[in-house]
């Protein structure tokens, strides 16, 4: 009777890692950027350059980082949601901590629809601000499942920025499912935050020197598009988007990822 239900979870686990994986080659583009809570370089809104980025690259998922949802005169300004009716994407928000008259957060837009949503509170020091991990289920393709996952670590303690990262990085790395995830992570690639991914996670950016911060020098890259790699896949390309300084102070970063 033991053996027999071990039999059985094992079934249970081989089919549901089988329903994850592609029949064939999928295609996901995905774009991530630190959106600055909506303001530009002035304190105007960005959210029309926004528009402009996302529409032009024509990706599958969006990550931003730094959004707010904000009662302004009693009207509420949800960015996330203005740019969802706008693209006609799905949207997911993961507000971190309130401020004053609304919340901030990451959020997470998506050509397919979710399947389910998760937000993870991050571990932070005393007196750190909240931060969160935002992940959705999509399922681009007939019998193929993967997590799409969002997060802005702390930018002012290394300390709790690279905590955070290990604990991303645990509580993703055994995903039976595919995971894409993008971040602001706040750390260069040789900075110990950036430690936590060597192992089991592929850089879509694959080395780039290229600054995804407007005042960055080569080597000062702080955003990231990562893939797990516990299933068959190739990031196809990888471009910083440098054409507007003005919109935040980071760059958006686009990825090809290919899947089979």
């Amino acid at each position: 009777m033991k053996r027999f239900f071990t039999l059985l979870v094992l079934l249970a686990v081989v089919v549901t890692i089988a329903a994850s994986q592609p029949g064939k080659v999928v295609e996901v583009k995905v774009l991530s950027f630190n959106i600055r809570h909506g303001e530009n370089r002035w304190g105007k809104s960005n959210l029309r350059a926004i528009l402009k980025v996302i529409q032009e690259q024509k990706p599958h998922l969006v990550a931003l980082q730094a959004v707010d949802s904000l009662d302004s005169d009693g009207e509420v300004r949800f960015q996330l949601r203005q740019l969802a009716i706008q693209t006609g994407m799905y949207y997911a928000y993961g507000a971190s901590d309130s401020t004053t008259g609304g919340s901030q957060g990451v959020g997470i837009l998506s050509k397919w629809p979710f399947e389910k949503t998760q937000k993870l509170q991050l571990p932070t020091s005393p007196g750190s601000d909240p931060r969160v991990l935002l992940c959705g289920l999509v399922m681009p393709a007939r019998g193929f499942t993967f997590r799409f996952c969002n997060a802005r670590l702390e930018y002012a303690s290394v300390f709790d920025r690279a905590l955070q990262a290990a604990y991303i990085n645990r509580m993703l790395d055994e995903s039976i499912q595919p995971v894409l995830l993008a971040m602001d992570m706040g750390a260069r690639p040789n900075e110990q935050p950036y430690f936590s991914f060597r192992k089991k996670w592929m850089d879509a950016a694959r080395g780039s020197l290229l600054p995804t911060w407007t005042e960055g020098v080569p080597g000062d890259r702080l955003d990231y598009i990562m893939v797990l790699k516990n299933t068959r896949v190739n990031v196809k390309n990888y471009k910083v988007l440098r054409q507007d300084r003005d919109a935040s102070d980071h760059f958006p970063i686009v990825a090809t990822v290919e899947f089979w």
